[in-house]
């Protein structure tokens, strides 16, 4: 019992995370009416994650694991406590970037702390049902979020989801369990070789990429994607705006969790294609996120909510498709790289939001937020359909080659 318990504490701390992406947002916008505030804030929280990816790890390997995630959820309880007191800009985007940092620590610990739990034999079982209830968590904490800080304001919002951490601190507290990590007093060196393995990493993978141009291309599309994803990450808390002013959170939080109830019907729905094969995995995955990144522009387009809502839901659709068949393509490389492939791909993801973070707000100076989403998600899809051209050419020279080489 004491198994799944964790795995709903892991749930909690997601709904408070996912809570506190929604309150924040609309606190600094609301302050300070600044597209360009609001982009830092996304910005710091992001950021926060992609340096402490550099340490979460090592920490991970060299510390009780479940030590890492209670303090990580007691220093998250604080920090959004504080935001309520001192909502200013600036402490809201400190806030932001630390809550990005400390994340990534009872993530990393999170996960690596799961075969040792369930076993090496249930990790899939187990995956599977921390991606459901994730998935839960996400819809959950979008419109509860959206739903509690229009009807009792973002104080109220920002207790509850101090709660949920420290509660999650407090139930782990209790939860006992044998922990096999490295106890070691050189966790400085243990830094400074995993700051050195990244680069290598990186060089291991392009030079193995570099042999299967394909999939080379397909994380680049890949980090196009994640630029582009910055657009709608800016543009929806604005969009609620321009639907009612007075219910931005409201809004806010229904596009985000309407748009969940999508992805939770992809993860369903795409186990069950029976036609979906390694060979028509890169087809779908282009042709998904066309489509995710095309309903993304409609959708922030449009000012009436129900067409938003209608088209957000499908978006959500094709959103997960597009990540979930990114995730099994890479699953399917050698195993002896195919972590290093992981991890660069989460590096390609983080900077390429950070740089869309930077690179929006100073198109909307020019162009309106809808100009903007349309060059950003335009940008994607030209790339996507390009790269789907040249994988069908690449992919009918391959079995022209191979059906030579049997004559």
């Amino acid at each position: 019992m004491k198994k799944h318990v964790f795995l709903y504490m892991k749930a909690l701390s997601d709904f408070g995370t996912f809570m506190d992406m929604i309150v924040l947002n609309v606190v600094i916008y609301t302050a300070t009416g600044s597209a360009a505030w609001l982009a830092a804030t996304l910005a710091a929280r992001t950021l926060g994650g992609v340096i402490a990816s550099l340490f979460s790890g090592v920490v991970a390997d060299r510390l009780d694991r479940r030590k890492v995630m209670i303090w990580a959820d007691i220093l998250r309880g604080i920090i959004i406590l504080l935001l309520i007191p001192f909502p200013t800009p600036t402490v809201i985007i400190i806030g932001s970037f630390l809550i990005g940092f400390i994340s990534s620590f009872f993530h990393v610990s999170f996960s690596a702390e799961i075969p040792q739990m369930f076993g090496e034999d249930k990790v899939l079982e187990t995956n599977s049902l921390i991606s459901r209830l994730t998935s839960i968590s996400l819809v959950l904490g979008f419109i509860g979020a959206g739903l509690i800080t229009d009807i009792l304001g973002y104080k109220v919002t920002l207790m509850i989801d101090a709660t949920t951490y420290i509660l999650s601190a407090v139930v782990l507290m209790k939860l006992r369990w044998d922990s096999a990590f490295r106890k070691t007093e050189e966790l400085a060196s243990g830094v400074k070789q995993k700051l050195l393995s990244v680069v290598k990493d990186i060089k291991e993978v392009y030079l193995y990429l570099k042999l299967l141009p394909v999939l080379l291309m397909f994380n680049f599309v890949f980090l196009i994607g994640a630029f582009a994803g910055s657009s709608h990450n800016l543009g929806i808390p604005l969009l609620a705006e321009q639907v009612d002013p007075l219910r931005q959170s409201f809004y806010y939080g229904m596009i985000w969790g309407v748009w969940g109830i999508g992805s939770v019907l992809a993860t369903y729905t795409l186990p069950r294609l029976k036609w979906l094969k390694d060979d028509k995995l890169f087809t779908t995955a282009y042709l998904s996120a066309i489509l995710m990144s095309t309903g993304f522009i409609l959708f922030l387009s449009s000012e009436t909510i129900v067409i938003i809502l209608s088209i957000a839901f499908l978006t959500g659709i094709f959103d997960a498709a597009y990540t979930t068949l990114y995730s099994t393509i890479l699953q399917k490389t050698d195993n002896h790289i195919r972590g290093r492939i992981f991890g660069v791909g989460m590096l390609l993801k983080s900077l390429g939001f950070a740089l869309g973070f930077i690179v929006a707000p100073i198109i909307m100076d020019i162009v309106s937020m809808k100009n903007m989403v349309w060059i950003l998600h335009g940008t994607f899809i030209s790339a996507s359909v390009t790269a789907l051209i040249v994988t069908l050419v690449w992919k009918s020279k391959q079995k022209n080659m191979a059906a030579v080489k049997t004559i």
